[in-house]
C-alpha cells in the first residue's frame, strides 16, 4: 500500500518525512494542501486536526510525524526509540529551536520568502491564521536574543557532535538526523546566508541529508485516496485502555501546545504511547486517526 503524504513545500515538518521517503526509497503519493485552513476534503478526513503533515496508510491516518515514520516501517516504534540524550536533543530541536530559528532572520527576510511562496494576500491571511493558532498557546516564547542564543548553542553542539561522526544517528542517517536537521532546512530556505555562520561540519550534514532526497513521488487524486481507504480496511489492534476510558466511547483529543483545535471520533485503542479513534466519512467509509499521548489532551465527551 503506498503512503499518500498531505504536506505543502514550506513546511519544515513536512520536510522532515519527506526526506524520511528518501531515506527509506519509499515511493509515496503527494498531495499538497494549503499551508492554512480551509483544507477541503482533508478537513472532513480529520474533523478539527489542523497541523500538517499527515501520513496516510489506507484507512490510517498518522498525525504526528513520529508515528508516521514508524508507520512507514510496519508501525516498528524500535526505529524512532532514542536513549535519554538523543531524546533531550530531539527535544530540544522540535520544541524549541524549531521556533526559535525565525529570530536569526530579519523579518523582511521572512516576509519576502512567504510572498514568494503566497503572496501578498497569502501571506495576510497566513499571518492572520498562525495568530490565531496560536492564540491559547501553552508554548513558553524565548525573547529574540535568548532565541538567538538558542539557536547558536544548538548548531554548536552539533558542529562538535558531528565532528567524530558523519550523521547524528551514527554511520548511517537516521530519526535523529530528521530531527535536528528540519529547523535549519527552515532556516535555510528562508535566508541562505545564515548558514555561512555554521561550522563546516554542520553544513557538510545538512548536505549529506539534502542527498537522501524524496524518493519516488506518485501523483494522486482524492477519488484514488478515498478509494484506497476502501480497499485496506486493515483492523486495529484493540490495546489495553485503561480506565476511565473504554473502547467505542466518544472522546475529543487535541494537541496540548498550539494548534490546540479538537477532534472528535470513538476511543478504538489507548496505550502509553499511542490514542487512535475512528471517524466515519459521509461515504460512510470507516477511518483511523493516530495520535501520540504525549503532547496530546484526551477527554471523554457526554
Amino acid at each position: 500500500m503506498t503512503p499518500v503524504l498531505y504536506h505543502y513545500p514550506m513546511s519544515p515538518y513536512s520536510e522532515k518525512l519527506r526526506l524520511a521517503m528518501g531515506l527509506s526509497g519509499i515511493a509515496w503519493s503527494s498531495i499538497q494542501v494549503s499551508p492554512q485552513p480551509p483544507r477541503g476534503t482533508l478537513d472532513q478526513v480529520l474533523g478539527g486536526y489542523r497541523r500538517i503533515p499527515v501520513l496516510q496508510r489506507g484507512a490510517h491516518f498518522y498525525c504526528d510525524t513520529r508515528l508516521a515514520f514508524e508507520a512507514l516501517h510496519d508501525d516498528d516504534p524500535s526505529v524512532t526509540h532514542l536513549d535519554a540524550d538523543d531524546e533531550t536533543l530531539r527535544d530540544w530541536a522540535e520544541r524549541e529551536i524549531f521556533f526559535a530559528v525565525f529570530s536569526i532572520i530579519s523579518p523582511l527576510k521572512v516576509f519576502g520568502f512567504l510572498a514568494r511562496q503566497m503572496g501578498i494576500l497569502g501571506v495576510r491571511r497566513f499571518m492572520r491564521d498562525r495568530s490565531q493558532m496560536m492564540r491559547n498557546a501553552t508554548l513558553k516564547v524565548l525573547t529574540a536574543e535568548r532565541a538567538r542564543e538558542a539557536v547558536g548553542d544548538f548548531i554548536a553542539h552539533l558542529g562538535a557532535r558531528l565532528s567524530s561522526t558523519p550523521y547524528l544517528s551514527g554511520a548511517a542517517p537516521g530519526y535523529l538526523d530528521l530531527c535536528c536537521c528540519h529547523p535549519l532546512w527552515m532556516a535555510r530556505q528562508i535566508d541562505r546566508r545564515v548558514a555561512s555562520a555554521w561550522p563546516l561540519t554542520v553544513s557538510k550534514w545538512m548536505k549529506r541529508m539534502d542527498a537522501l532526497g524524496h524518493g519516488e513521488v506518485l501523483p494522486a487524486t482524492w477519488d484514488l485516496v478515498l478509494q484506497d481507504i476502501g480497499d485496506n480496511r486493515s483492523s486495529v489492534v484493540v490495546r489495553v485502555v485503561a480506565e476511565p476510558y473504554q473502547p467505542g466511547e466518544r472522546v475529543g483529543v487535541a494537541p496540548s501546545d498550539y494548534a490546540r483545535d479538537e477532534t472528535v471520533g470513538e476511543l478504538v485503542s489507548l496505550d502509553k504511547n499511542r490514542i487512535v479513534i475512528s471517524r466515519t466519512l459521509d461515504s460512510g467509509k470507516l477511518i483511523y486517526l493516530h495520535f501520540p499521548w504525549k503532547g496530546f489532551e484526551l477527554r471523554r465527551l457526554q
